[in-house]
């Protein structure tokens, strides 16, 4: 290869596209959409200051969205962050099979919720698992969904799906802790909680702060599984900020909408803002750690057997839904039936019922395997149109993110520009921005384009999402400096220091980018209930919340076909995201 000389131009160029993205399809009409927030209404448009916002705040609807929401954050995102830890510790004592365990940990997080939220139905609906078992011990049965234990559904369905995720990122913190502090931990006769305290929790502080605000963010995510169970209009226990600021999208109340939005930046940006202060407050105590203690406590053989048996009970919680989903797909409709309806019929006289209510018998394995649903799916065509408009939707969203976000992150990291990192910190604030208050940016843009009920709508916006900037530039703070002054010195351009150096040397990051943007936009909900008024358009997401209570024979069948996409993406990428051994 001839190598020109390094031309001493600016790395901007590489940001701008991503940055123009970022101002058009978020910044600017997000900024400009306040204006919307200081009139009374979208027709006459008369001026009326702050009056939207004090409303708002007095508005019963949205406070009751606001204390479920905080509510929801206070339970779930503590309790998943230490189930994860936990479970990360206990795996760190695994001697084999750590890649296997992180696999199937990961597995609720890449199912797409339309798939899995069957098997929690059957679980909580009036007749299902949970009130079956309360029923045969002579306990009251529980309306789960209009209970004041609604909210638990919520929290065991995001511990279920984060947990494993959140572990893997913890995990990867507790083997970067410098061996020779647990060697300084044993010399000083540390015990295993002391050491935990003062070194462990001390050292993983900046991993932790990550993991909560991934937390906080994919808390404003378990929207998709509380619409498929509860719908737009759910119980006032489990109604959140998401069905409040939904409602007003549907309406086209932008100035209530816009007004929720604001309010809702200035919790989250006071929040980040925060933990930051925390966390940077705590780190700054490792500098003071003094050692006390008198033994050393290494792990036992019976540590070994408690982990090795509590990751198997934990392996199998994960894998449980894929398992229902799949078994149940090669059933017939008769057994399905008998199996899944409340109605007490000949083929089913035999299952425990109450009253006039038969409970459900949640089967694992088929009575009489048939491929039948199958043959039924293959024979629908709104299901292959819905296919193939998740595909539309996807694929470019891939491709943009993939080479938006390179170019974006080798500019940022080695761009000299002084305003670098204020610039950068407003993509971090946007990517920790719940999806509810993006969407009002990307509707304002879509309607301004005339891009409403087009899947451009969403795939334009999704191109520019700031995650992959963040994931990429992640890992190239890690990326030798030197091997880039010796390409330079080389007279290597900097497109060919991009092309040969930084992008082969990324393929971790962008692994993980793909997964994340596949398994978010194969699964999109909100999006597309907002910006999609046509049902041909509507993504297979959609189109299995609308199938389940029609036909769950083939409902079952899509949820198998559907996951095929996300698994093939999993295992492509499997062995960078993982590495070939921990």
């Amino acid at each position: 290869m001839k190598i020109k000389h390094m031309k001493k131009d600016s790395l901007l160029p590489y940001i701008l596209p991503s940055l123009f993205g970022i101002l058009f399809f978020y910044g600017i009409p997000f900024i400009l959409s306040f204006y919307y927030s200081l009139l009374n209404n979208m027709g006459e448009k008369k001026f009326i200051g702050l009056k939207n916002f004090l409303d708002t705040l007095q508005n019963q609807m949205f406070q009751r969205g606001l204390t479920n929401q905080s509510l929801f954050i206070a339970i779930a995102v503590p309790l998943c962050l230490i189930l994860a830890l936990f479970f990360a510790l206990q795996i760190i004592k695994l001697n084999k099979g750590k890649k296997v365990i992180f696999l199937i940990s990961i597995v609720p997080f890449i199912i797409p919720s339309g798939t899995s939220i069957y098997f929690w139905k059957c679980i909580f609906d009036v007749n299902g698992l949970a009130n079956k078992i309360l029923y045969s011990l002579n306990i009251p049965m529980i309306n789960w969904y209009n209970s004041k234990w609604v909210m638990a559904i919520a929290v065991i369905i995001f511990i279920w799906k984060n947990i494993g995720v959140t572990s893997l990122i913890l995990y990867v913190g507790l083997n970067q802790i410098p061996k020779e502090y647990c060697e300084i931990a044993d010399m000083e006769g540390i015990n295993r909680f002391q050491r935990f305290y003062k070194i462990t929790l001390v050292y993983m502080t900046p991993i932790i702060f990550i993991s909560i605000l991934l937390l906080v963010v994919n808390s404003f995510k378990i929207f998709k599984e509380i619409y498929l169970l509860f719908g737009n209009y759910p119980g006032e226990k489990i109604y959140l900020l998401q069905h409040y600021m939904n409602n007003h999208f549907f309406r086209l109340n932008l100035q209530k909408l816009t007004t929720a939005s604001y309010i809702l930046f200035i919790i989250i940006g006071l929040f980040i803002c925060l933990m930051f202060i925390l966390q940077k407050r705590y780190s700054d105590t490792f500098t003071t750690l003094n050692f006390d203690g008198n033994h050393n406590d290494k792990y036992s053989k019976r540590a070994s057997y408690f982990a090795n048996s509590f990751t198997i009970i934990m392996g199998l919680i994960f894998l449980l839904p894929l398992i229902f989903t799949i078994s149940n797909s090669f059933m017939g409709d008769l057994e399905i039936i008998s199996r899944y309806t409340k109605e007490i019929i000949e083929y089913n006289t035999m299952d425990l019922t109450v009253g006039n209510m038969h409970f459900v018998n949640i089967g694992f394995f088929p009575d009489s395997p048939t491929i039948s649903s199958y043959l039924d799916v293959f024979n629908d065509p709104k299901y292959l149109k819905a296919y193939l408009n998740s595909i539309t939707i996807v694929v470019p969203i891939l491709i943009g993110q993939c080479i938006v976000s390179s170019l974006a992150a080798y500019g940022f990291e080695y761009s000299k520009w002084k305003y670098k990192e204020a610039l950068f910190f407003m993509y971090i604030l946007i990517m920790l921005m719940p999806l509810q208050v993006l969407l009002v940016p990307n509707y304002l843009v879509a309607d301004w384009l005339g891009l409403v009920d087009t899947h451009l709508a969403i795939i334009l916006p999704a191109i520019f999402n700031p995650i992959g900037v963040f994931i990429i530039r992640l890992q190239l703070k890690g990326f030798p400096k030197e091997c880039i002054e010796e390409a330079q010195n080389s007279g290597a351009t900097r497109f060919q220091v991009f092309k040969y150096i930084v992008l082969p040397n990324t393929k971790p990051a962008i692994s993980i980018l793909i997964v994340l943007i596949f398994t978010e936009y194969w699964n999109v909900i909100e999006q597309a209930l907002v910006l999609l008024k046509n049902s041909d358009l509507n993504p297979l997401s959609i189109y299995l919340s609308q199938i389940v209570d029609k036909n769950l024979g083939a409902f079952f069948a899509i949820s198998c076909l559907y996951l095929i996409p996300i698994f093939l993406i999993f295992i492509f990428t499997k062995r960078t995201l993982l590495g070939d051994k921990f």
